[in-house]
């Protein structure tokens, strides 16, 4: 189960696309039903300790052999729990099915900012006086000569900034495009979000801290020696526990998927993001 949970977490920091036809995570999901009834198989096999629900002791002793608690299981709960908390709430924020897939095809086309020749102009440039924030500048819509994989195509491109002298036939200027998809937009401006949300910047400075913050907190409160019991399956415990992450999976198929449930796609996600530490909180009152 650690190796999943691991396998879940490198998905999330790789940017594995939320989008179908989802196969990397079908197949993370498999695994992870086969880590799960490798685990319900030995929690059966393995000889039984004594087992007074609700009265056990608080540090049961280790069996030879079984090398006593693993002291990783509570770095595995409470970052764990933060990891998969954030990780739900922020595909609130994803962009809509139609959205990611242009923005992945257009990646898989070589998406990307280029210098490209300008051919002339197709308008008057438009000059904006200096102010309070910016200089003088210049905004011209010019036609350019593309490169496309399949040929060199001409493509007017809106509003290309330029600052001291309106553009000229003959300039080089820098456009954001897809070499192998001729039928895609050509503009100034980058309209496709290339790194995975969790190694961006903003998220690295704004949220990153939180997701650590919460984890050192949860691990704090949880000792090895009390979790070392949960590593047995207990269907009283964890087939509830499953039922509630089950729940929250299926509460982010809305806005993974891209259809609306009375009239949400969203707000469901938004929920999703309680059942992990809704689990947790049932498997320790439960034990």
């Amino acid at each position: 189960m650690v190796v999943s949970a691991g396998a879940a977490v490198g998905c999330s920091l790789a940017g594995v696309s939320p989008y179908p036809p989802l196969a990397p995570e079908l197949a993370l999901a498999g695994a992870s039903a086969l880590f799960a009834v490798a685990w319900v198989v030995a929690s059966y096999r393995e000889p039984r300790e004594p087992d007074h629900f609700g009265d056990r002791p608080r540090k049961p002793p280790a069996r030879r052999g079984s090398g006593g608690p693993n002291p990783a299981l509570p770095y595995v709960f409470g970052f764990g729990i933060a990891l998969s908390t954030v990780a739900a709430f922020l595909v609130v924020f994803t962009p809509s099915t139609a959205r990611g897939q242009w923005e992945e095809r257009m990646l898989a086309a070589g998406y990307g900012e280029f210098e490209v020749p300008v051919v002339r102009l197709s308008g008057e440039p438009e000059f904006v006086p200096a102010g309070q924030d910016n200089d003088a500048y210049y905004l011209t819509d010019v036609v350019v000569r593309v490169p496309f994989t399949a040929g060199p195509r001409e493509v007017v491109v809106e509003g290309v900034y330029s600052a001291a002298e309106p553009l000229a036939p003959g300039a080089e200027v820098a456009v954001y495009y897809a070499p192998g998809a001729p039928d895609a937009p050509v503009t100034e401006h980058d309209q496709v979000e290339e790194d995975a949300l969790f190694l961006d910047f903003a998220f690295a400075v704004w949220v990153w801290p939180w997701v650590i913050i919460a984890g050192v907190i949860l691990k704090s409160q949880m000792e090895a020696s009390d979790l070392h019991r949960l590593r047995r399956f207990r269907p009283a415990v964890h087939l509830p526990a499953l039922g509630i992450l089950f729940a929250g999976l299926v509460l982010l198929l809305p806005t993974a998927l891209g259809f609306q449930v009375a009239g949400y796609d969203r707000l469901p996600a938004f929920l999703a993001s309680f059942t992990p530490a809704l689990a947790l909180t049932w498997v320790v009152r439960a034990s």
